[in-house]
């Protein structure tokens, strides 16, 4: 699509419109592009997507910011480093000069807001009117697992609406620091942008919620109750049920792949709560006939199997899911388990044989655990609902507490593996809860595979996507291998190594990192002062000079700026040492601590670099980065302004290699011939008198950052996230785990096969669609028609459950042995029981 680059802002932003409907008309779809992964979500709930005019307008807003402020306003990472580039390379001079000021730059991104958002309201009319699903989400919408798209209603919108949306959050933050014009139009603009976006998202609910009700949930034969024939000669459950199950699926996979996390997962709440409410009512007010009372308990089983599959996609923790926190934050949350607990009565008292129901109730009313209260703990549905997790044998499912640790990291896992986006905070916790139980078994599993390599450092690439930072955190893990291979497992050691340093505290780390490293007999070589220049290191020291990663560039810059402008080589080994003085409060405190447990431990034949195992990693970080320096000819130094920019021209980058190869082969000897002795040791004495002094959030423990109601743990996760190691370590560990989640489940003890995965998977393979058809999980649909599911009735029936005798007599008396007493079918035995609850229950209700 052709459009106006020069000119005044406001005509471009009327040809963009003008070009943008014709297009629409022309093609029925909204041009789009797609928005970098590494954005995606977040806090402010990014697109994956967005049409090509928001885009398009998000770059003019910032240039029209640069020509009033004089500055980047960092919106566009990229985008600003390209600008800081070029303001080094001219002086700030070249380009086309645009004359504005601040209240220009607020009145034209408020009117130029109001006329993009009055032409999506337009497209959104008009997809709504075409019914064109794609125009609203921006990619084809398709429909549980067919192929065809379904041209229901317009989406394309919602990608546009959110970015402009967090575009204007951002800029209102910031021009909220500075003093200038009111910006009163864009806190307007902002807020009807944040409308349209509910209302979108609304209207994509009220459309799925209409085609459950209407069509999906929907069948004259199946809810035909009192007919006296069996549905389907008994031979399988509804047809709604499993037309529901793969809806369901279908919907939330597309929601997951074309609306902003958040929105998706809102929308496919109320879907699945709306749905709910038609059930829930369907069952547990049905009398159904002797005949088509199996397939009532058939359904309503299926549907609590169900639930429970889709539920973890809503939920942010394990208390969520299982309910043990009473008070829960979201209402659609507590709606579904009400339903699904009103549900699971109605299986319990309308399944359960008249003996066993006699047994419970011809006792006095306050020993009847079902009129019980719920005590704190998982639902008594979800129990029922997820038997790989919660064996059906058990009966001590009332305490949290009393849960292995097996079946608490195993709903965890759920959790965090169905969102639509990873949650970070999530999986930090579950790598640290129970003593680092998860990443304890992820480091043994990858150290068996141990292996030395030269560290591959990956050019920081733009994806070419919208807003990519382009530092390579938005890098996928290769995958063209289908099993993992050495570089894999290097990674993610790695990466285990990172954050066991990052987290654990010092006896933690002695027991579950140092002695599961130190196991090779070769582990201690990579201290010894002649390594220094062996850049091929095993994975857990890499991650080591990893945490050294803050101080390199301020002292590297120096060395080589000192030593461009004639400093000797003796000079520039004392500033290093002086810098590393000067700079080391700003090294993790990780790395400190590292350090000091390593320096107990070394063996006697090993001689780091001024026998100091600190001095030793930071040479050795050091000595790479200038190495990688070396070997990148077109790597540039920021020149301090007593740098004459004659002095700059004159070296180009090669001289700039040789002195990082220069200064790099002089760092292998810096403490030789007692040189720079006694600044070494001033330094070190200086780390070791004041290590302790740092007030950082890094190597608490596992107990203290899964501290119930404790915000630490997203505090730590955010302090990983700041930083590109960080980044990768959790990515790369959250991305092993989703592709061999089944080898984790067998090793927790809850996984529904029969025998383990090897966990060696790049990624794991899709999910045949015969299975999403026929199977919930690990079992298939229509279990108690096929008796793989044997209730325990009278095991059910003594869970807490919080009934009254009023719903106890409402579901019993629905059953059609209290409805036809009379009837030859029922024995003796039967209508003297039936006779007696009813008496029993009648007597105590009045």
């Amino acid at each position: 699509m052709e459009v106006m680059e020069d000119g005044n802002l406001m005509d471009k932003v009327n040809i963009l419109i003008q070009r943008d409907m014709e297009y629409y008309k022309d093609k029925q779809s909204v041009l789009q592009e797609t928005v970098c992964p590494g954005i995606i979500g977040g806090h402010l709930d990014f697109p994956r997507s967005a049409s090509f005019a928001a885009i398009k307008l998000v770059f003019w807003w910032e240039d029209e910011y640069e020509a009033a402020y004089r500055k980047p306003s960092g919106f566009l990472q990229k985008h600003l480093e390209n600008k800081i580039e070029h303001v080094e390379t001219t002086g700030g001079c070249g380009g086309i000069v645009k004359a504005s000021d601040p209240l220009k730059f607020i009145t034209a991104l408020s009117k130029s807001a109001n006329q993009l958002l009055e032409h999506l309201h337009v497209l959104t009319q008009e997809a709504l009117d075409h019914a064109d699903l794609t125009v609203l989400t921006g990619v084809p919408y398709y429909n549980a697992f067919n192929n065809i798209p379904i041209k229901l209603f317009s989406l394309g919108t919602i990608g546009a609406a959110a970015l402009l949306k967090n575009c204007l959050w951002f800029y209102i933050q910031i021009l909220n620091e500075t003093k200038g014009p009111s910006i009163q139009p864009i806190q307007t603009g902002y807020k009807k942008y944040h409308e349209m976006c509910e209302a979108l998202a609304e209207r994509l609910l009220d459309l799925h919620c209409r085609l459950l009700s209407l069509y999906i949930l929907q069948d004259a034969d199946c809810l035909d109750w009192e007919n006296q024939k069996p549905f389907f000669e008994s031979e399988r459950g509804s047809y709604i049920i499993q037309m529901w199950w793969l809806y369901m699926q279908g919907t939330k996979e597309d929601l997951w792949n074309t609306v902003p996390p958040k929105m998706a997962q809102r929308v496919f709440s109320g879907m699945l709560n709306e749905s709910l409410t038609i059930l829930t009512v369907r069952y547990t007010q049905s009398c159904p006939s002797e005949a088509r009372t199996e397939l009532l308990l058939v359904d309503v089983s299926n549907v609590l199997f169900c639930v429970a599959q889709m539920l973890p996609s809503i939920c942010d923790s394990a208390e969520e899911l299982s309910n043990s926190v009473l008070n829960g934050k979201s209402k659609t949350l507590r709606d579904i388990h009400v339903k699904c607990q009103e549900l699971y009565a109605c299986f319990l008292l309308r399944g359960a044989p008249l003996d066993s129901l006699f047994k419970i109730f011809k006792n006095n009313t306050e020993s009847i655990a079902v009129l019980k209260p719920k005590l704190a703990g998982p639902v008594p549905w979800i129990t029922f609902a997820l038997p790989n997790i919660f064996k059906m044998n058990e009966t001590s499912l009332i305490q949290t507490s009393d849960q292995d640790y097996g079946r608490t990291l195993g709903i965890e896992l759920m959790v965090l593996l169905a969102q639509p986006q990873p949650k970070w905070a999530l999986l930090l916790k579950i790598l640290c809860s129970n003593n680092f139980k998860i990443l304890n078994l992820l480091l043994n599993e990858f150290m068996q595979r141990n292996v030395e390599l030269k560290k591959v450092i990956p050019k920081s690439v733009d994806c070419g996507n919208l807003l990519c930072p382009a530092d390579g955190s938005c890098r996928n893990v290769d995958a063209t291998s289908k099993t993992l291979n050495s570089f894999h497992y290097y990674e993610l050691i790695m990466s285990a190594s990172f954050i066991f340093l990052h987290v654990g505290n010092d006896e933690e780390i002695k027991e579950f990192f140092i002695d599961v490293i130190t196991k090779p007999a070769d582990w201690a070589k990579c201290f010894e002062r002649r390594q220094v220049w062996n850049q091929i290191r095993f994975p857990w020291y890499e991650a080591l000079i990893n945490l050294a990663t803050p101080i390199l560039a301020l002292v590297g810059e120096t060395v080589i700026n000192a030593l461009r402008t004639g400093a000797t080589m003796y000079q520039a080994m004392s500033l290093i040492v002086a810098c590393f003085s000067q700079y080391w409060d700003i090294l993790d405190t990780s790395l400190l601590r590292a350090a000091s447990l390593f320096q107990e431990i070394i063996p006697s034949e090993i001689t780091p670099i001024s026998d100091s195992v600190l001095m030793q990693i930071l040479v050795s970080s050091l000595y790479t980065y200038f190495i990688t320096n070396s070997e990148d000819k077109k790597v540039t130094f920021q020149m301090s302004k007593q740098n004459s920019l004659e002095s700059v021209s004159n070296q180009g980058p090669e001289s700039v290699a040789n002195v990082a190869l220069a200064a790099a082969e002089s760092l292998c000897s810096i403490d030789e011939d007692n040189k720079h002795t006694d600044q070494i040791e001033e330094f070190l004495n200086q780390v070791n008198g004041r290590k302790d002094e740092h007030s950082s959030f890094a190597n608490l423990g596992s107990e203290s950052l899964n501290a119930k109601k404790s915000k630490i743990i997203e505090i730590v996760a955010s302090d990983l996230l700041m930083s590109n190691h960080g980044k990768r370590s959790l990515k790369l560990l959250y991305h092993f785990i989703k592709h061999n989640t089944e080898w984790l489940y067998w090793k927790l003890g809850i996984s529904g096969k029969n025998y383990p995965d090897t966990p060696n998977k790049v990624l794991s393979s899709s999910e045949p669609l015969l299975n999403k058809m026929f199977y919930i999980g690990y079992y298939p649909f229509d279990q108690l028609l096929t008796k793989q599911l044997k209730p325990n009735w009278q095991n059910l029936l003594q869970t807490s459950m919080g009934l009254t005798l009023e719903k106890v007599w409402m579901q019993l008396s629905c059953r059609w042995e209290f409805r036809n007493s009379t009837s030859p079918k029922l024995s003796n035995h039967a209508v003297e029981i039936v006779n007696k609850l009813s008496s029993i229950l009648k007597q105590e209700k009045s």
